[in-house]
């Protein structure tokens, strides 16, 4: 702190969310959560399908689904990339129906987790500033 109370602009401050860094370990644990989403709805899916013959094949096709779709709309680079506030929507419906069915089948922890890391994530990124295009 400077005399009059401000912040020395010399010396980095605590925890500044608007620094590329930050914002790269975002985008990683983003990358990770997709990852997680991806291995929660195969695991959903084959938990939901009992014992019938089918698991397999529907296990294996679920997350390729849920990925393409993922690919089609909230990708960065996404052909159809709807609104900001859709986009929110359409993931906090994946993350928190994936959450939900852990949940349901017996990770509750799992679900809150995979729930509330998207949610805490997803408030960095977008409280983070984006790198300036040169």
């Amino acid at each position: 702190m400077t005399a009059m109370g401000q912040p020395d602009p010399d010396l980095p401050s605590g925890l500044d969310v608007t620094s590329s860094g930050w914002r790269g370990v975002a985008l990683l644990v983003r990358f990770v959560l997709e990852l997680a989403l991806l291995a929660g709805v195969a695991w959903s899916v084959w938990t939901a399908c009992g014992e019938h013959w089918w698991r397999w094949p529907a296990a294996a096709i679920a997350p390729v689904v849920v990925g393409i779709m993922w690919g089609a709309w909230l990708s960065p680079r996404a052909p159809h990339r709807p609104a900001e506030p859709v986009r929110v929507l359409i993931e906090a419906l994946l993350f928190g129906g994936v959450g939900g069915m852990l949940w349901w089948h017996g990770h509750p922890w799992l679900g809150v987790a995979l729930a509330g890391a998207w949610a805490l994530d997803r408030a960095v990124i977008a409280t983070s500033s984006r790198p300036r295009q040169p």
